[in-house]
This record gives structure tokens, sequence and C-alpha cells, in this order.
């Protein structure tokens, strides 16, 4: 007897196995309002097989929620092969950050230059408010008419890199960029310059300096996003940047100290 009794119990298993194995076939029979998934109280019914398996109801469970919430927005709870192609595709796009991205602090991001196909992953994955750009030149079209359709903000504060012999990127322009930056008005923001290392990397770094850090903290991050061509300047601009209009431009408005 107990053999048959486990025989029976172990196809009953296999039965629900097989069926959690293939959603499609669970929902098709719910929308039937099968007899068989109502159960009738015997051993027979595939509820009473889920109730005395807690893996089997958490995950029976799971299918029939994903289900309701289908009915609810009007599906039939599958999804067509054109669907789930377009939902990978999606789900790709929103993966590809533009190179040299990173997260600095808050809701402020650096990167190099977006290109087209990084423009779902600023829109969907960050919800951008805001673009900061610090190149002189006209920004792109295609980025213009993204920012238009996605109703992102673009601030252009220009400035050429630090370069020997004589070019030096104004102090006046980097405190106006930071304005722009710490204001949590146009947060989240992306501060983006060409290669997203020197002219970012001076600007990321001046924003360390209100939150405190050591220069060899700054420095060494510097280095790793400037690799493999960090500029002594650079260094040099950021350790003797004059910070007190900025911090009295942040403190009258509250944006210190910068949250992490």
């Amino acid at each position: 007897m107990a053999g048959q009794g486990g025989t029976a119990k172990e196809a009953e298993s296999s039965v629900i196995d097989s069926l959690i194995e293939n959603e499609a076939e669970i929902v098709r029979l719910i929308q039937q309002d099968a007899s068989y998934l109502r159960g009738d109280g015997k051993s027979s019914g595939i509820h009473t097989v889920v109730n005395e398996d807690e893996t089997l109801r958490g995950e029976f469970d799971e299918i029939l929620e994903r289900f309701h919430e289908k009915k609810q927005d009007g599906s039939n709870g599958l999804r067509t092969v054109e669907e789930q192609d377009g939902a990978l595709e999606q789900s790709h796009q929103e993966v590809i950050p533009p190179e040299n991205f990173s997260h600095v602090v808050g809701e402020i991001y650096r990167s190099s230059f977006p290109r087209m196909e990084n423009f779902a992953f600023l829109q969907r994955r960050l919800k951008l408010k805001s673009i900061l750009v610090l190149i002189p030149e006209e920004y792109p079209p295609e980025n213009e008419e993204f920012l238009k359709q996605s109703g992102i903000r673009l601030f252009q504060v220009g400035m050429s890199g630090n370069k020997e012999p004589f070019v030096n990127i104004p102090s006046d322009l980097l405190t106006r960029a930071l304005e722009v930056v710490l204001n949590p008005d146009n947060q989240p923001i992306l501060i983006h310059c060409n290669r997203g290392k020197h002219r970012t990397g001076c600007l990321v770094g001046c924003i360390r300096k209100l939150q405190n850090w050591s220069l060899t903290m700054i420095f060494d991050e510097y280095r790793r996003f400037a690799f493999p061509k960090a500029r002594a300047l650079d260094q040099q601009f950021i350790e003797m940047y004059n910070d007190n209009e900025i911090v009295r431009i942040a403190q009258k408005n509250n944006w210190l100290p910068i949250q992490w």
C-alpha cells in the first residue's frame, strides 16, 4: 500500500512539475476555469498537491499573480514572440552606458560623450533632468533631438582643457559649471566632455574638494579615469582652484553639505 501511495504521489508531483515548467499551460487552464485547477478536495486536485509542497505553492502563487496582473492591463497573460523580442531589445538598449560612465555622488553622474546607443540608458535608467557638457563645440543635432524628445535640459559651459604651455581652464567657468551641477533642481544630471577624462575629471575633483576629500584621494580618482593620459596640469588646477565663491553660493542655497 505504501508503495502504491508513493507511486500515486510521485505521479501527481510529476504533473505539477510539468505544469510549473510550462507557464502557458497553467494560464490556459486558468482561463478555461478547468475543474482540475479548482480541485475537488481529493488528492488528485492540483491545489491539494500544491498546498502540500511549500516550494510548489510559492511557484504556483507567483504564476497566478503574474497572470492576474496581465488580466488587469487587458492582456491574456501571454506574450507574443514579437513582444518578447521587443522586451529583449529594450532590455539590451537600457544597459549600454556611455564609456567612462560612473556615479559621482547623489544624483550626479559622469561619462564620455553619449552616443545614440546610450540614449535609452540615460533616459530610462538614469531618468536625467539635465546634461552639462563641457566642450565649446556645437552639440550634435541627433543629441539635441534626443534631449528635446526626452525633456532633458542641456547646459553648456564650454572650456578648453589644461594643456601646455598656455591653455588653462578659467576658474570662473569651473565655478559656473559647479553652480549647475550642485543645484538639486537640475538633478539627476550627467557631466561629460569628449572622453570624460580631463575636463570632467577637473570638475569632479573640485566637487570632491567641497566634500573635503584629501588631495591624495582626489588625484587617485582623477588618474583612474584619465588613464593612461593623466595630466599634471589638471591635478595642479584642482589643487589650486579657489572654491570660496562656489562655497558662498552653495551655502546661500543650502546645497552643502553634498548628500551621498
